[in-house]
């Protein structure tokens, strides 16, 4: 076969890649040159190979053309890797701003709920000063309470002790006055008359 002029591989690289949408157009002419470049640069190892190794390496139009269409597919698969990286950067920036924007709504909330939070605080410690007063006051009341059961208890006590004692001297005065009861009952009516009698007592 005949080896293609530099021109004609920069032609047919030209007709292969201008349908390619993932590669720009003022592109195509320096990859298109790149190309014929490469393949020519094959040629001129393959001879040195030749002559070191006494070994063929054959570059055809078709391995031209099989490098083109592997260009295409590395360009499509790698365009395809950047837009799908791209799609993922788009969505994690549209999570990050749905995350920042849910952030700043929890900040506002919090800055609610730290007031609401305050003011339940407040009012827990008023609520606790009052608990202190009330018990305070009940706590006296109930020392007051206690004082005064025992000074009743002690009245008590001193009345119980002054009945007992009355209770003694009665039972002292008792023989005394059932025998006055019993004298005052000997008496009869002229022991009186003759009482009255007298201009004074008898002695």
């Amino acid at each position: 076969f005949h080896e293609w002029p530099e021109t004609a591989l920069v032609s047919v690289a030209k007709r292969f890649i201008q349908d390619v949408e993932s590669l720009p157009i003022e592109y195509h002419d320096s990859v298109a040159q790149f190309m014929a470049y490469v393949h020519s640069s094959v040629n001129e190892m393959s001879v040195q190979y030749l002559s070191n190794e006494r070994r063929y390496n054959y570059t055809t139009p078709k391995s031209f053309l099989e490098q083109i269409g592997l260009y295409r597919n590395l360009l499509q698969t790698k365009r395809r890797e950047h837009e799908e990286g791209i799609a993922r950067l788009e969505n994690g920036l549209v999570k990050l701003e749905s995350v920042a924007k849910q952030t700043d709504e929890l900040k506002e909330k919090l800055k609610v709920e730290e007031i609401e939070v305050t003011k339940k605080n407040q009012e827990a410690d008023r609520l606790i000063k009052v608990v202190e007063t009330e018990t305070k006051k009940v706590t006296e009341q109930r020392e007051a309470a206690a004082i005064e059961e025992k000074e009743v208890a002690e009245k008590k006590e001193r009345v119980a002790e002054r009945q007992a004692e009355s209770d003694r001297d009665l039972q002292k005065a008792l023989p005394a006055l059932k025998a006055a009861e019993e004298a005052l009952n000997t008496l009869n009516r002229n022991n009186l008359t003759e009482l009255k009698s007298f201009a004074t007592p008898p002695a």
